[in-house]
């Protein structure tokens, strides 16, 4: 059975002093369904290149949660979880690992690129229509659904990557970077009850399960 490497959010315990690596329990599920097993990777984790290699990961999911610290006006950041990131990131780049990054996930892989985010309205909690361009993985009146009030802008988006799609009013909803085995999604496949068969193509597709 293959393994994916997925990051984990931090969530700071108040009156314990502990900061936990968290990991919503669907992600597991989602995996299941493709016959591949999801590895929840731990934030103090030494190096990516260990991880990498000493847990045999053919692919990496970056997940969603917490700020990216250069988020404006950032909340709830995890300066340890941004370090593994940025550390998978160049990893996964130099070494043609498949990257995709899922929401934060996409926004991390953004800013490491040289992009940047901005804050939005009304996309937390919704659902939406998203434009596509240049990509068959999703049908004409695709809808998503969305968590987030950070995005990342159509000025923004870093100079190696192109958008897959839109959402209405421009944010990028989706792109793959025009080298790497590295594409980004802001909705969260794991979410949807069953996990649908377009999200599960496009995953099994970007990161060669």
């Amino acid at each position: 059975m293959q393994r994916i490497g997925i990051t984990q959010r931090v969530e700071a315990i108040r009156g314990r002093g502990e900061r936990r690596d968290a990991l919503d329990q669907r992600w597991q599920a989602f995996f299941t369904t493709l016959g591949v097993l999801a590895v929840p990777l731990p934030n103090s984790a030494p190096s990516a290149e260990l991880l990498l290699d000493e847990l045999g990961l053919a692919g990496i999911l970056l997940s969603g949660g917490n700020d990216v610290a250069e988020t404006p006006e950032a909340m709830n950041v995890a300066p340890e979880r941004d370090r593994l990131e940025r550390d998978l990131i160049r990893v996964c780049l130099a070494r043609g690992v498949p990257l995709l990054g899922v929401c934060r996930g996409m926004q991390m892989i953004n800013v490491a690129l040289g992009g940047y985010l901005a804050r939005t309205t009304g996309h937390a909690g919704v659902e939406h229509l998203i434009a596509v361009a240049d990509c068959a993985h999703w049908p004409d009146g695709w809808r998503v659904n969305s968590y987030h009030d950070v995005c990342v802008p159509d000025t923004g988006l870093a100079p190696e990557l192109r958008s897959l799609a839109k959402a209405p009013n421009g944010d990028v909803e989706a792109f793959s970077h025009m080298r790497a085995k590295c594409h980004g999604i802001m909705w969260h496949p794991e979410r949807e009850t069953p996990p649908r068969a377009e999200d599960l193509a496009f995953i099994s597709h970007v990161l060669e399960l």
